[in-house]
Order: C-alpha cells, then sequence, then structure tokens
C-alpha cells in the first residue's frame, strides 16, 4: 500500500475523485461566466479641456451612455450619464464631492497581490478611480492569519499556519478541520464576505471558476443593501496567484478594475472601495522540498512528539517559502538547516535576542522598548552593514549601537529583507500565541509544505512565506483619499490606524457574524 505520511494514497485519490466530482457538477450548475458587466474598454478616448473622458457603452446598444473623467494626475474624478439617449453626457457626479459617511464603503483584500504588481498596474492607466497604492510591509512569515490578524485587530491566531506545536499538549496538533473551522483566523468574522472554506480547495483547482462565482456572491451580498462597511476577502485570488503566477495576478487586477467601475457606475458614485493585501508573492514557479531526509541524515529523529535532545517536528500544512520547526536544540538545529541548499537563512529565538544565520555569517537582534539592535558576530546575514554605517554616520545610534524602530523601518523599507529587525523579533514575540522554535526562510524557487497536498495542487507558479521583499511587501490604495504621503510606507500594525484616519471612527469594523 502506497502511504505518503502514513496515509492510504488510494483512499485520499478515491476522497478527491469524489470531491472533483462534485465539485465538478456545481461548477456546472452555477456557471463560470464572470457576472462582472462593465465594458472592458471605452468606446472612445479623447483629451478635453476638463481632462482625459472615456465613453463606455454599458448597455450594448453602441453608443456611449456613460463617462468617467480623469483630472491632470490620471485619476478619474468625475462621472457622467446620458440620460436623454443623445450619447453626450447630461447628468455629473463630482466623486470627490462625496464624502465617505454618506457613502458605503467596500473593503476589498486581495490574497498575495505584491506592492510592486498592483503599482505597475496603476502606472500603466489602470485602477484610476483610485488614489495611488502605497507599501505595506507584512509579518513574517508573510502569512494571510497573520498579516490580517494586525488589519483588523483581533485575537492572535495560535500559530504561523493551521498545524503547529503545541507547547502546552507536548505534540503536533492541528490540520484540515481547524482550518476549515477558522480556528487560526479570527479575522474571517469581520469579513461581511468570505466563502465558505470548503470552497478553499477548490479556489487552487479551478482557480477562476471559483473567482467568478466569488465575484457573483460578492455582488449578491453588496445588493442586500443592509449595511454601510463591507470587508470582502476572495480566496480564490490566492489561488489563481498559486497557479498562474504574474499572469493570473493581472487578470484579477483587469476583473477587479472593472468591477470596481460596476459599483461605482450602479451607485451613481454613492460607494468607496479599498483594496489591500495581506503579503506579496514571489511570481517564480517553485519546487517542494522535503526536510526530513535531509535531517535524518544528519542525526535527527523525525518526531511528533519532543522526547530526545536531537528530536524534530518539521512543520509541514501549506505550499510556502518558509519552514517551521519544534525542537529543544534550536542552534543545533540552525546550524544544520543553514547547509540545506533550499535554505537562504534560518533565525530562531536565543533567549536575550533573535538569532539568524547563513552559512558564514551569524548576527543577533536585540530589543529595549522601542529600540533595536543588529549586531553582525560573523559575516552580516540581513545584509544590513551599509545601513548601519550610515545611521553610525547619521547620528542615530545611540551608544550602545540601538537605533529608534521608526528609522530602522525608513531604513529598511525597501531593503532586500524589508524591515527584518521588528518583523524578526516579532515571528518570536507576539505575532502568534505558539511561534515555531526554529524558522528557515527559503529561497524563492523553493517551498515547504504538506506533500499530500501535491494531489490537489501539481505545481506552484508563486507562492509567499519568505523574509524577502517579494513576498514581504503588500499594498493599500482606496477610491477614498491618500492613505499615506508619497513614497510614505506602513506596516500592517499600522493600518487599524489609516482606516480610523480614513473612515473617522473606531477602527476595526463589528464583527459581521463570520463568513458567508
Amino acid at each position: 500500500m502506497q502511504t505518503i505520511l502514513g496515509l492510504d494514497i488510494a483512499a485520499m485519490r478515491s476522497r478527491l475523485a469524489l470531491v472533483v466530482a462534485i465539485s465538478t457538477a456545481m461548477l456546472m450548475a452555477a456557471g463560470c461566466a464572470s457576472p462582472v458587466r462593465f465594458p472592458a474598454a471605452p468606446l472612445v478616448t479623447e483629451t478635453t479641456e476638463a481632462g482625459l473622458v472615456e465613453s463606455y457603452d454599458t448597455d450594448g446598444d453602441g453608443r456611449p451612455d456613460y463617462f468617467t473623467t480623469e483630472d491632470a494626475t490620471g485619476r478619474v474624478v468625475r462621472i457622467a450619464y446620458d440620460t436623454t439617449g443623445d450619447g453626450k453626457p447630461d447628468e455629473f457626479v463630482d466623486l470627490d464631492a462625496m464624502p465617505l459617511s454618506e457613502c458605503r464603503h467596500v473593503i476589498f483584500v486581495l490574497d498575495g497581490v505584491g506592492y510592486d504588481t498592483i503599482e505597475a498596474f496603476w502606472r500603466a492607466g489602470r485602477l484610476r478611480l483610485f488614489y495611488p497604492p502605497r507599501r505595506i510591509i507584512s509579518t513574517f512569515p508573510p502569512m494571510t492569519d497573520l498579516a490580517l490578524a494586525d488589519v483588523f485587530g483581533t485575537v492572535r491566531p495560535e500559530a504561523y499556519e493551521a498545524v503547529h506545536y503545541d507547547r502546552r499538549e507536548g505534540r503536533l496538533v492541528g490540520g484540515n478541520a481547524d482550518y476549515l473551522n477558522f480556528k487560526n483566523e479570527a479575522w474571517a468574522r469581520r469579513m461581511v464576505y468570505r466563502t465558505n472554506s470548503l470552497v478553499d480547495p477548490l479556489a487552487y483547482l479551478w482557480p477562476d471558476a471559483i473567482f467568478n462565482s466569488e465575484l457573483g456572491h460578492f455582488l449578491r451580498v453588496f445588493g442586500r443593501r443592509d449595511r454601510m462597511e463591507l470587508p470582502s476577502y476572495i480566496v480564490s485570488i490566492a489561488g489563481i496567484g498559486t497557479r498562474q503566477g504574474a499572469a493570473g495576478q493581472r487578470k484579477v487586477l483587469e476583473l477587479m478594475d472593472r468591477l470596481v467601475h460596476q459599483l461605482v457606475w450602479r451607485t451613481r458614485g454613492l460607494v468607496k472601495v479599498t483594496m489591500l493585501s495581506d503579503h506579496g508573492h514571489t511570481l517564480v514557479r517553485a519546487e517542494r522540498v522535503g526536510f526530513r531526509p535531509f535531517l535524518a541524515e544528519k542525526g535527527w529523529r523525525i518526531v511528533e512528539r519532543l522526547e530526545r535532545p536531537r528530536d524534530v517536528v518539521a512543520i509541514e500544512y501549506g505550499f510556502v517559502t518558509y519552514a517551521a520547526f519544534a525542537t529543544r536544540d534550536r542552534a543545533g538545529l540552525a546550524a544544520d538547516l543553514v547547509g540545506h541548499p533550499a535554505v537562504d537563512l534560518v533565525t530562531y529565538d536565543g533567549g536575550e535576542a533573535v538569532v539568524v544565520e547563513k552559512p558564514g555569517a551569524k548576527a543577533t537582534i536585540e530589543r529595549r522598548g522601542r529600540r533595536y539592535r543588529y549586531r553582525a558576530t560573523e559575516g552580516d546575514p540581513l545584509e544590513l552593514g551599509p545601513i548601519v554605517e550610515k545611521m553610525k554616520a547619521d547620528g542615530v545610534l545611540d551608544a550602545d549601537l540601538f537605533a529608534d524602530d521608526a528609522e530602522w523601518f525608513k531604513r529598511t523599507v525597501i531593503h532586500r529583507y524589508p524591515d527584518p529587525l521588528q518583523r524578526l523579533w516579532r515571528a518570536f514575540h507576539g505575532v502568534v500565541e505558539q511561534p515555531a522554535d526554529v524558522v528557515a526562510s527559503l529561497k524563492e524557487n523553493y517551498f515547504a509544505g504538506a506533500e499530500w497536498r501535491l494531489l490537489w495542487v501539481p505545481f506552484v507558479a508563486s507562492t509567499h512565506g519568505d523574509l524577502a521583499r517579494a513576498s514581504s511587501t503588500a499594498f493599500i490604495m482606496s477610491t477614498a483619499g491618500p492613505l499615506l504621503e508619497p513614497d510614505a510606507a506602513a506596516r500592517t500594525t499600522d493600518e487599524p490606524a489609516i482606516f480610523e484616519k480614513l473612515e473617522g471612527h473606531a477602527w476595526p469594523p463589528a464583527p459581521a457574524g463570520g463568513p458567508r
């Protein structure tokens, strides 16, 4: 009997075939056509004294009946309607004159769409109902549950993913049941729209069909007109990014652009939309790496309960570019992991400091209040040497070489490893209730995760989870107003304050009663 991790592969394939058959029937019944009806392109684009005007045919009769006008910055600031049937605008709406307090506010979470992707799309002339996107630095590991717990102010997740080592019970716990019950994602209860978790695996099998289905469900929720604030998470965007990479994400953005236009058109401007992401994506095809054989060769005993000094638990679940482990010998495990060809760097909590290692390089991160110190004892694993020297020259380091957290953030936000000191420290002190003992940040063309998931996702065109910039840099943008100063950036932990300033009232929103 062929098995993976003790699971009967024949039985798994049988269950998978059943799920596929049922799911296919559901998709055929629901239909796969996009519910987005707003035209993909204008009939006419012309430059006028008022600005760039685009004319759209929204009823399919071949004549323009809806018009958008861009200002000198390229943002759509006015819409107009033809109410007489002559193909010319005669009813105008100044979008900036519509205060957020009088509009419904849709908040879309676009899973895994990185800042560079959205910024390039905006610069190409798309999403011009929005003010320019701003850079958001995610958590480490950059994972949906961790980042959105920050954004929506919910209880800390138990762990980085739905499977983790529970120190209280002394064993590996969690899994699909916890995932399906949203045990690790309290943020989901803040959503007005988040599909049933049973749909999530289908989002990786048929991401385009599920995406269209989810947009249709969202539009039905929007059509109920029963609330002013609509936080919404569309899980299939994660599936499209994972299976189709950069091309898939551009396709998502094209449809989201049309969807936002559709909302504004149908409500006559009485809607504001904010879009944000939880983390970025590598946009690089990757192959799975399993650490068990490698560690066994190094003399480690692969277990699910820690009993001996050389025991290690490999915590495997989603396909991500980091790998987490439980062990009683953190330093020893880290020393072996840095020799694995898929590993970029390894980090662990050393007690008084967080330790970061690469082959031939080691450093520590220490914290005093809101100040951090980076000390490279060998080499420079985070490549911060030039930044540290500049900080010395600028006089922002104190006598003990600590600097303010905000200073570190400002100087490292576009570094190869963005905001590394705060993120690595927090990975072991506060981002989750039960952090791993050792975390390996992988090179972008490798991913770790449960091997049985290869039955669902045969290849990975892009994923996330490592410390590097592509995976770690998210975005936020809004039609309601500029959220940050030009060239400014923020963290996921800053987003509640951003929303409070935008909306003029306390954030986060009240629980919506759970996904629907």
